[in-house]
């Protein structure tokens, strides 16, 4: 996906945000919601291209589904929060997986359900493990999106 030319609004560089999901339908909508808020919306379809897109433009902030191709979203996050030239980067969750599929999102990532239901932990504390700073679930509403966005932000 080709990466969009970073606009001026306002006088002052438009925040970036990469969006990084398997859907290209979601990637366009959420795109145009963005941009309509005046950042500056970039794409990526899988883990592996979000991080290299992450190490190339540094974006103030990642829109991440859980559910992609080749690195998975939870890997991607475990792996920016490691390294100290991303950690500081706000990451919010954009997911169609819910509390009623077993995702507890309070205690997220530290706790993973199985494909019987159960939880196993990933860690034994939750001060142990890095969570977002937010999460958005599919479908996703503009108005819940842009607040979201603007909380991890601090704006």
């Amino acid at each position: 996906m080709a990466l969009p030319v970073i606009t001026e609004r306002n006088g002052a560089m438009s925040q970036k945000i990469l969006i990084v999901d398997d859907e290209p339908d979601v990637i366009i909508f959420l795109s145009a919601v963005l941009e309509e808020n005046g950042y500056t919306a970039i794409g990526a379809k899988d883990g592996i291209e979000a991080l290299e897109i992450v190490h190339k433009e540094n974006p103030d902030l990642v829109l991440l589904d859980l559910m992609l191709p080749r690195k998975s979203g939870i890997t991607m996050f475990q792996e920016l929060r490691r390294d100290r030239n991303t950690s500081g980067i706000p990451v919010v969750m954009v997911t169609g997986v819910s509390e009623m599929m077993g995702v507890d999102f309070k205690r997220f990532p530290y706790q993973q359900p199985t494909g019987s239901g159960e939880t196993i932990s990933e860690a034994s504390e939750p001060a142990e493990a890095p969570v977002p700073d937010g999460y958005i679930e599919k479908p996703v509403d503009p108005e819940e999106l842009i607040k979201v966005i603007r909380q991890a932000l601090k704006e």
